[in-house]
């Protein structure tokens, strides 16, 4: 296992991209299960090396990377290494407060962050669901193992230097988006009491018009 842990590890690293598992298997000659055991031994000796690289999978492609604190240097080399920092941003925003509604996103971001979430769905760091006019953005389980995160306390510790607004910016995005759906509520109660009036006035239009067939009756 050790020597095909090392062969993974050379087509890892030669690659420089990610590459499909069946590929890795079909260079190192040996069967995509064994590839993988191999790989899942690779990713955690370099987490626990601490090291300034990672191995990550999206389940089908893996790679080796640089860790999400070093990509600031090593950008100074490869401008192209990774997610560029504005991108970063606005991954920093949806991670303090996944979920959160992609148009919440916008009003922070501005429209550059459609890009920005197009290129994070598409790298798998981000799950984009239909809701209303808008879509939900979640975190995914890519997200948390890249950037070796498990709750809320190690985002906003590790994304602390990225977020372009603060707290209290969020705060209030928060705070308008309570206040949107109370009004919506409001309109949604309103209707019931329209209909209450309505089915009213149609009862004493009735009563009036038995009173009317009555006194006729009674002539």
């Amino acid at each position: 296992m050790d020597e095909l842990k090392k062969q993974a590890e050379a087509v890892l690293f030669a690659a420089g991209d990610r590459i499909e598992l069946n590929d890795i298997a079909r260079l190192c000659k040996t069967s995509p299960n064994n590839v993988k055991n191999a790989l899942n031994e690779l990713k955690k000796a370099y987490k626990n090396n601490d090291s300034g690289l990672m191995v990550v999978d999206d389940g089908i492609f893996w790679k080796i990377t640089v860790r999400e604190a070093y990509i600031p240097l090593v950008q100074q080399i490869n401008p192209r290494t990774e997610l560029d920092r504005t991108t970063i941003e606005t991954l920093a925003v949806i991670a303090w407060k996944s979920p959160i509604l992609q148009s919440d996103v916008i009003k922070t971001r501005t429209n550059k962050a459609y890009d920005h979430i197009k290129e994070l769905v598409d790298s798998g760091f981000l799950v984009k669901q239909r809701h209303g006019r808008s879509y939900i953005l979640r975190l995914s389980k890519k997200f948390f193992d890249y950037f070796d995160l498990s709750d809320k306390e190690d985002i906003k510790n590790r994304f602390k230097d990225f977020v372009d607004i603060n707290e209290d910016e969020l705060i209030e995005l928060e705070k308008e988006k309570i206040k949107e759906e109370h009004e919506k509520q409001d309109i949604d109660e309103e209707i019931p009491k329209e209909t209450q009036k309505q089915l009213e006035t149609q009862q004493e239009q009735s009563t009036e018009n038995k009173s009317e067939n009555l006194s006729d009756e009674v002539k």
